[in-house]
């Protein structure tokens, strides 16, 4: 499991710091993986309104963001946005980040592509706010709402904590832990009783990626898989995503993993997909249990040949998950 925080206070060592380092370190006794991005130690501009996402499905701002922001946010399982309140609203470094997502709802409500992991994937918030105000929350709850709408995440709820204002505040709260431990039970729990697949090509480039892709779409959400590859790791091939795309699939920043560093950590299934000389020299590396799909790649990976390709894997997974 990945979890991906997303720290939007300035101040470091403050009480959004803390509350935001405990959840992640709860998240990792549970068996995740944890990262942070920072906005503000990023070279990330703001939204231009240029439009261009809308239009084709990418930003033209040339930064950050394409590396350390999108390709995270999409191979997240769960994306965490930690920000104080600033005029009943998030922060400016946690808005900055959250604007450039517009090229997500671009993708997502423009070009009407579907993320496959929009079943499993979860959005939760974490805030303080120095008031005591009714609405002090209001403004931080509907952009968090509706940045997990933008990424295809649920919105799995919040921890939101009033009267926190000098540093050290937070930790006065006495069912901070226990609050904390029970929302990431909540939202890994899911997670892990989910039932797993490893799809293994030669790069994982094409034929993994479409595979996995398949297997997360056609169960909604039942199964997570990945893509992997005996050489690796390799990005997602792009004529691959324009093919997946005309199928309503968006596939574009999904991680293609390499066989060795994943084999052994990811539990459940795993299927090679390719030919019975590429499986020969991938059994060292492979489960003994390994199920074999032999599924050639085409001698040009041209438009027609994956739109092919794209329909043999797709009756493979259906077949494989006993769906008509």
């Amino acid at each position: 499991m990945d979890v991906l925080g997303i720290q939007g206070s300035p101040r470091k060592k403050g009480n959004c710091d803390h509350l935001l380092t405990t959840f992640l370190g709860e998240c990792e006794r549970a068996g995740a993986k944890t990262q942070v991005i920072r906005p503000q130690d990023l070279d990330i501009r703001p939204c231009k309104e240029l439009t261009v996402c809308e239009k084709k499905g990418i930003c033209p701002i040339r930064d950050q963001m394409e590396e350390m922001g999108y390709a995270k946010v999409r191979q997240a399982d769960v994306v965490v946005l930690a920000s104080p309140v600033f005029f009943y609203g998030i922060s400016a470094q946690a808005k900055v980040f959250i604007d450039r997502c517009q090229m997500f709802w671009g993708r997502r409500y423009k070009l009407r592509l579907k993320d496959p992991a929009r079943f499993s994937r979860q959005g939760f918030l974490l805030s303080v706010g120095a008031s005591a105000g009714k609405r002090l929350f209001d403004g931080v709850n509907l952009t968090a709402h509706y940045f997990f709408d933008a990424i295809s995440a649920q919105d799995a709820g919040a921890l939101t904590y009033k009267g926190i204002e000098a540093a050290g505040d937070i930790l006065a709260r006495p069912r901070l832990e226990r609050e904390i431990r029970e929302a990431v039970s909540g939202l890994l729990g899911p997670l892990k009783s989910c039932e797993k697949i490893l799809f293994v090509s030669r790069n994982g480039a094409v034929r993994a990626v479409m595979a996995a892709a398949f297997a997360m779409e056609i169960s909604g959400g039942k199964i997570r898989a990945k893509a992997a590859g005996m050489e690796g790791p390799a990005e997602a091939d792009p004529g691959m995503i324009k093919t997946m795309a005309d199928a309503g699939l968006d596939v574009k920043y999904m991680a293609v993993h390499r066989i060795k560093d994943i084999a052994g950590v990811w539990p459940g299934r795993t299927i090679f997909i390719g030919s019975a000389a590429g499986f020969e020299r991938a059994a060292p590396f492979l489960p003994e249990e390994t199920m074999f799909w032999e599924i050639a790649g085409p001698e040009a990976w041209e438009s027609k040949a994956l739109s092919a390709l794209k329909g043999k894997i797709e009756a493979r997974v259906t077949a494989l998950l006993g769906r008509s």
